[in-house]
């Protein structure tokens, strides 16, 4: 499965770990709502344009490089803290032909292992 694939196809994609890595994600919004209101999300893992991983559907957030965009890793945290400066990233965003949202970067990316309100997307 591609980018180019139709809106049904995304939401009718089922879970699976990510078979590579990535460097963006595809935002299918769910029929489910949080506890907080807002929408549910699930999210198309995709490496270049291809479908590697689907994950998520429980989160109502999605956290560009961590809570803060502080990063991932505790090196990356504590630097961030004590320069004051996170890691510059070139986020992009587009709206694919199907109507669906891709955010994508030139950086290889990584989530967390259990995915819960937040959806944390971090910079590898």
């Amino acid at each position: 499965m591609n980018i180019n694939s139709t809106r049904e196809e995304f939401e009718n994609l089922d879970y699976f770990e990510p078979t590579d890595e990535f460097n963006g994600v595809v935002i299918i919004p769910t029929n489910e709502l949080h506890e907080s209101g807002f929408g549910c999300m699930k999210f198309a893992l995709i490496n270049g344009g291809e479908v590697v991983g689907c994950v998520g559907g429980g989160s109502d957030v999605i956290c560009l490089n961590g809570i803060g965009g502080y990063g991932k890793y505790d090196k990356d945290f504590d630097k961030s803290l004590k320069t004051n400066m996170a890691k510059r990233v070139d986020w992009s965003i587009d709206c694919l032909p199907n109507g669906l949202i891709r955010l994508f970067c030139s950086y290889k990316l990584d989530i967390d292992k259990f995915i819960l309100s937040d959806f944390m997307l971090y910079v590898k």
